[in-house]
């Protein structure tokens, strides 16, 4: 074989290429043709099939709560050509409108009905009509659809702020926090009502808190409960404060007439914080601390001394020390 015989083989090659491309061309011509006519010929014959259609539920009494789910969608069993479900499955279809009341014939708007059973064949005619004239409905599932409502009430709930709070040093809140409302009305089904003991806010996280703030915060939303307002207003108030100490003197108390009782020490170092505006204002006769005479620890000569009574505008009370020793002396009568 030489150098001049490639040429012809390459030529020999393209014509079997080209009768073989021309075979499978004309093949699948009539593979295709005979599909087409196939198709045809199936979708003039009449079928009986299964389709959804969706549904979208509207007007449903008023003070009352749906408590059961509904069907989103009916299945419909249908019959028709092939030609007519065809353009039905190719064609963009809005859902099924279901007013609850006009089917119900407002059953469920007196006191007292909270269930219904609504025989979906009632239904029929509505959903041909929408479908299309050439697609017949024989049967559409469920058969039954069952509402269930619960009567709506109304009820103040607390609300509770969910909070992170971070101060710059010596600084921190002046006193509680202001919610504005502090509660608020909601309404729902009396079994979700009874299971929520406070409503949530969003959580408000704040940082170097040195001065006063007013912040409008959203509640969480419950599922099945209406909130009569969604946001509530947070009022914080912030102030410096500082470190002081007192000398406060302890009371005892139930001391018989007959004795008298020396304290080592008679005087407690007393410790608070109290904010800068507040400072002046703060006297020894706000404190009150007490021993009880009838409480005492005879064998360790001890007396307990507890804090009674503060001034309102303090916190972080300490004092030391917290048990104090004691001398029993007995009062000598002169006679008259």
């Amino acid at each position: 074989m030489t150098l001049s015989d490639f040429p012809k083989i390459k030529d020999l090659f393209d014509k079997q290429n080209i009768k073989a491309n021309k075979k499978l061309a004309t093949y699948m011509f009539f593979v295709v043709l005979a599909t087409i006519f196939w198709f045809l010929n199936a979708l003039s014959k009449e079928y009986t099939t299964t389709v959804n259609y969706p549904v979208t539920y509207k007007d449903f009494p008023s003070k009352k709560i749906l408590s059961n789910e509904l069907p989103q969608e009916l299945e419909l069993t249908v019959r028709a050509y092939g030609f007519d479900l065809l353009r039905y499955k190719l064609s963009f279809f809005q859902s099924l409108d279901f007013p609850v009341n006009q089917y119900t014939n407002n059953k469920m708007e007196k006191v007292g009905e909270n269930s219904f059973l609504f025989p979906t064949s009632r239904m029929t005619s509505q959903v041909a009509t929408q479908l299309s004239s050439a697609i017949s409905v024989t049967h559409i599932s469920p058969d039954t659809i069952n509402f269930q409502f619960s009567s709506l009430i109304e009820k103040k709930i607390p609300v509770h702020l969910n909070k992170e709070l971070k101060f710059e040093p010596q600084f921190r809140l002046e006193s509680d926090v202001v919610l504005k409302p502090d509660s608020v009305w909601v309404i729902g089904s009396k079994a979700i009502i009874d299971s929520v003991k406070q409503l949530e806010t969003e959580r408000l996280e704040l940082k170097k808190l040195n001065e006063n703030k007013t912040k409008r915060i959203s509640l969480v939303k419950i599922e099945g409960l209406d909130f009569a307002q969604k946001r509530v207003q947070v009022q914080l108030l912030v102030e410096q404060y500082t470190e002081a100490q007192k000398q406060i003197s302890i009371n005892v108390i139930n001391v018989p007439d007959s004795v008298f009782l020396r304290l080592f020490p008679h005087e407690i170092k007393l410790s608070y914080l109290v904010g800068l505006k507040d400072y002046e204002t703060i006297s020894n006769e706000q404190f009150e601390l007490e021993a009880d005479y009838l409480k005492m620890d005879t064998i360790r000569n001890k007396l307990t001394v507890n804090l009674i009574n503060s001034p309102m505008n303090v916190s972080n009370i300490t004092f030391y020390p917290e048990e104090v020793g004691y001398l029993i002396e007995k009062k000598n009568y002169e006679d008259n």
